[in-house]
């Protein structure tokens, strides 16, 4: 049980690294924006891609921090015993409930973004609207499917400690 404990943070640190690779990203495609254009729309754009590379690259720092923490910290025993294993049920179960909340608002986020860029394309302003509702449609998408991904493994991971806690 011990080496899924292992596993489950790696893979978390795997997931930080992808937001920060996401962040660099979307940093490249602010400056290129940036630089390159000569439409008010895609400054606002590049203006949004900006903001979401230091969310992007903030949370991953933040995450990688901590499941490395988690990590090393699993790594360095020798067995799991039944105080930790109840403790780490909680802390997954705990995971696995605020990823329920936040899928429903990265829904909620990627449905309103959507309809707003394109209820955008019809307004006088259609620059600051599209440039300001797809960097949020794309950055929650992201969010969903990451958090999607991450969920999957959370609740394979509870069932196999609810397992080896009976």
């Amino acid at each position: 049980m011990l080496e899924k404990c292992r596993i489950l943070y790696k893979g978390d640190i795997i997931a930080a690294s992808f937001y920060v690779f996401t962040g660099m990203i979307l940093l490249l495609f602010a400056v290129i924006l940036q630089y390159f254009t000569i439409s008010m729309g895609y400054k606002y754009l590049s203006y949004g891609f900006f903001m979401f590379f230091i969310y992007c690259v903030g949370k991953g720092a933040v995450l990688f921090y901590s499941s490395r923490q988690r990590y090393e910290f699993y790594k360095n025993i020798a067995e799991l015993d039944q105080q930790r294993t109840h403790e780490e049920i909680q802390y997954t179960t705990y995971r696995i409930d605020k990823k329920n909340k936040n899928r429903r608002r990265y829904v909620y986020l990627v449905t309103i973004s959507a309809i707003v860029a394109f209820i955008g394309i019809f307004t006088k302003q259609k620059g600051l609207v599209m440039g300001s509702a797809i960097p949020i449609a794309l950055i929650s998408a992201i969010e969903l499917a990451i958090g999607l991904l991450t969920e999957f493994r959370l609740r394979a991971y509870l069932r196999q400690l609810n397992k080896s806690n009976t």
